[in-house]
């Protein structure tokens, strides 16, 4: 897996089609924008869940270590996580 792009896209990358040419179709009408009750909810969103900073220092850490193949992964813990989060979308405590 290779790593390029340092920071994340901002929201009108991510709406916008790739440059490339023509979307992809998948037979569904799309809209031209987003209703007024969707904008609301997405300002209210990002209101909720404000941008939070990241460790450059960190990422380029851990970008390093995949690479040497250095990074460890402790299955573990990812699996227990996991499990958390599927039974907190259950409804159910873990």
């Amino acid at each position: 897996m290779k790593i390029t792009r340092t920071s994340e896209p901002t929201r009108a990358e991510r709406t916008q089609p790739s440059a490339g040419g023509a979307s992809r179709s998948t037979g569904v009408a799309t809209q031209p924008a987003a209703s007024s009750s969707q904008s609301t909810r997405l300002t209210q969103l990002e209101t909720q869940f404000p941008q939070s900073s990241f460790d450059a220092a960190k990422v380029s850490e851990i970008r390093s270590a995949i690479a040497d193949g250095r990074y460890q992964i402790n299955a573990g813990a990812v699996a227990d996580k996991l499990l958390a989060s599927a039974a907190q979308l259950a409804g159910r405590k873990a």
